[in-house]
């Protein structure tokens, strides 16, 4: 498939989730990894490398190499998600779409098909699990529609954390991405109390609630 879209004229991206291959995630596709391998398997194709640890002159030049058509592939990371317009770029690969969230695949999808030529978008996944998120992707292209399936089908992630999805138990009865408007009342109720005073000494019920929540760090003595 990619071959032939070479053999028609095409240029192709091949985004990766990683730059170079790691030992704690061994399953993930690496663009530094498999540059050698590509152009071996593509001779007569050139092959062009970009991630986000280049130089900006670096940046400027792979992309610059790959509009010109000097390059026919580029090999890249997310760096090019958004602000990239090559025209005449006809088909993307993206390996471990898992890795990537529905927007984020949406945006890159983006890049091609921004000229006449018709264009593909092929996300490959090593886990099944992926495949519902794929579909919602394949039947719409609302960027908004996409963001809030993601957020019910990946959860929000820790808050007060650095995990960006799964549902985590913050919230014992309600959930961010089903029971926003509710959520939305309980803040500006609890803005409320605290334009009242900010001292949860004066709301003894409340602080009790609010310490077997959160840590006593987070409230003040």
């Amino acid at each position: 498939m990619m071959r032939d879209e070479l053999m028609d004229g095409g240029k192709v991206y091949l985004v990766y989730p990683i730059i170079e291959e790691s030992e704690h995630l061994p399953q993930l596709h690496a663009a530094k990894a498999d540059f050698d391998s590509i152009k071996q398997k593509f001779e007569g194709y050139p092959c062009g490398l970009l991630h986000g640890r280049m130089k900006g002159n670096e940046k400027d030049e792979a992309l610059g190499s790959f509009r010109s058509g000097e390059t026919r592939i580029l090999l890249a990371t997310q760096v090019i998600e958004i602000g990239v317009d090559v025209p005449d770029a006809s088909m993307m690969i993206v390996m471990n779409a898992e890795r990537f969230g529905m927007s984020q695949l949406h945006q890159l999808r983006g890049r091609v098909g921004r000229g006449g030529k018709k264009s593909r978008c092929v996300f490959l996944s090593s886990t099944s699990s992926t495949l519902p998120r794929l579909k919602v992707l394949e039947n719409s292209s609302d960027g908004f529609h996409l963001a809030n399936a993601d957020l019910v089908m990946r959860g929000p992630g820790d808050l007060l954390g650095k995990k960006q999805s799964g549902h985590l138990p913050e919230f014992p009865i309600a959930r961010l991405e089903i029971d926003g408007s509710i959520l939305q009342e309980a803040h500006l109720a609890a803005l409320k109390v605290l334009g009242t005073s900010n001292d949860l000494s004066l709301f003894p019920r409340l602080k009790v609630e609010l310490s077997m929540r959160q840590p006593l760090c987070l409230l003040g003595d």
